[in-house]
């Protein structure tokens, strides 16, 4: 009975020493399917913005936005988006709550679409 009890205590103990990652998107569709990429830059542009987003760069098909010490890339098409965080924070406290912005970006950004 012993072993089980040991085998059962470090399955939880490697379970809460897991790796926090950066949250990204990958070709993510917009929730509509029509839209040119203009119309699709002005919707991220809203999105961002309307959260409190700085936009460094803003190239057609790519935005370059920083929100504190975070940055995040945004490469789009008319049919769709990825996010990738460009300089996450080491502290994996931080990253949870970086994630957590990224994430109500991406759904913002949708929301965007949805207009």
């Amino acid at each position: 009975m012993r072993p089980i009890l040991t085998a059962f205590a470090l399955m939880l103990a490697l379970g809460a020493c897991s790796v926090t990652t950066p949250y990204e998107v990958m070709a993510e569709p917009f929730a509509s399917h029509t839209g040119t990429l203009e119309a699709r830059g002005a919707q991220i542009r809203r999105a961002l913005t309307g959260l409190g987003w700085t936009i460094t760069e803003d190239d057609p098909g790519h935005v370059l936005a920083h929100k504190g010490d975070v940055a995040v890339l945004i490469e789009y098409d008319a049919n769709g988006f990825s996010l990738h965080e460009n300089n996450p924070p080491a502290d994996p406290d931080e990253v949870e709550r970086w994630n957590k912005e990224v994430e109500t970006l991406e759904q913002n950004i949708q929301a965007q679409s949805k207009a």
